[in-house]
């Protein structure tokens, strides 16, 4: 279904200047070269051009403020059948003060799709300084069934992707150049077949907000953000997703989600200071996490040298907190069912096997054996239990995992605790 949906995010990215390539742009592969620049106004009305599909695309008003495409150039750069190659040079050369596009149609065999009140500024090169689109909608029928897209308002600041088109020949290092100052976006609602069954279902997805920000010293990041609320998946009741939902006793997903982090480059110290999941009915899990020795390479481009920094890397100290709000008690009713057994009879079973192998694990640290005794009584009584580890010398490097052929040697080398029900 998504294919309607990337034409028109396609034609989008060729008016903003890649801003939203991630939504469905080819590959940024053809580097920019030493254009001339004019300087006026263009102006489109009433434009028109045909899909591949034998679709039609409209446009009733365009405006390009002290643009240097001709209006050629830039009928070429909205036309969807133009080359790849050709639609992504015209990209890098583009530059303006501001795009204006009130609306943007597309109305195909199969769907039918609407943008509204596009506008961006400060276009140079493959840098926009603000993106928005009031909103986007789209329907239609495919092979697999009927689909709707719908998104409220989206905003884009600092998008710049000048080093994602000199890439030529591997998509996902051209994205881990792209870089964007802050997103919001809310209001998006998907109703789509799920084709991972036969015939396929109607599954639904929402988002109802979704923020990020992020912050780069040149090619090194320094700090970021994402926070999504009112994320919703909710599958078909009588799908298998909706039926395994059920047997637990949910009939969708609701979450939120946020995570958080900040790197030192001179320290090479990277800090998780917010991840966190809280699902509606369920509960939240939070992680907080310190790490040294970080190469700067693990947010490169190159595969090898993120897994090499990675290896290289240090965990200082861990934070996990989990909170019940409904989850546990749900996943053991599934599992005692499950085993022909009472649930307060499993939870014992549970909480004195946590006792027993307390010792085996932890080799009778006293500290590993009190953090046993809060987890068994999360279990008898799940409310809430905060684990904490924290490195006895500095860091805890995967090759100190990699040597340990004995699990008590991992208590030897942090320290443990842990607090239920607080």
């Amino acid at each position: 279904m998504f294919r309607h949906s990337s034409r028109a995010a396609r034609v989008g990215a060729g008016v903003v200047v890649l801003a939203l390539a991630s939504a469905g742009a080819p590959p940024f592969v053809h580097a920019a070269h030493a254009w001339p620049l004019g300087g006026g106004d263009v102006t489109l009305d009433n434009f028109t051009a045909k899909t591949p599909n034998g679709g039609a695309l409209v446009v009733a008003h365009a405006e390009f403020v002290n643009a240097n495409l001709s209006k050629d150039e830039i009928e070429k750069l909205l036309t969807p059948e133009t080359p790849a190659a050709d639609e992504r040079d015209l990209i890098a050369k583009l530059k303006a003060d501001k795009i204006s596009i009130p609306s943007i149609a597309v109305d195909g065999p199969e769907a039918k799709v609407r943008l509204t009140d596009l506008v961006a500024t400060g276009i140079d090169g493959g840098k926009i300084a603000s993106f928005s689109v009031g909103g986007f909608e789209a329907s239609g029928t495919d092979k697999d069934g009927a689909f709707s897209v719908k998104s409220g308002a989206l905003k884009l600041d600092g998008v710049d992707a000048s080093a994602a088109l000199k890439v030529d020949t591997d998509p996902q290092e051209a994205l881990q150049k792209a870089r964007l100052g802050a997103l919001t976006w809310s209001g998006i609602d998907i109703v789509a077949p799920d084709t991972s069954e036969t015939p396929a279902k109607t599954m639904h997805l929402s988002i109802g907000s979704l923020e990020i920000h992020s912050d780069y010293a040149g090619d090194l990041f320094r700090q970021g953000s994402t926070k999504a609320i009112g994320l919703v998946f909710e599958p078909a009741p009588d799908s298998s997703a909706g039926k395994s939902l059920a047997s637990v006793g949910y009939a969708k997903i609701a979450l939120s989600a946020s995570v958080a982090a900040s790197y030192k480059a001179d320290a090479k110290t990277l800090s998780l200071d917010d991840f966190a999941i809280d699902g509606v009915d369920m509960g939240s899990i939070a992680l907080k996490a310190n790490f040294s020795d970080v190469a700067p390479a693990l947010f490169g481009a190159d595969e090898a040298g993120r897994m090499q920094a990675l290896y290289e890397s240090g965990v200082i100290s861990l934070e996990l907190k989990l909170v019940n709000a409904g989850l546990f008690e749900k996943a053991l009713a599934f599992y005692a069912k499950q085993q022909g057994e009472d649930p307060e009879a499993l939870k014992k079973q549970a909480a004195a096997a946590v006792g027993q192998m307390a010792p085996l694990l932890l080799g009778g640290d006293a500290a590993a054996l009190k953090a046993a005794a809060e987890a068994q009584k999360f279990i008898q009584s799940p409310k809430n239990l905060t684990i904490a580890l924290k490195a006895k010398s500095g860091a805890l490097k995967a090759a100190d995992f990699m040597a340990m052929s004995d699990p008590t040697a991992f208590a030897s080398k942090v320290e443990i605790a842990a607090t239920a029900n607080q």
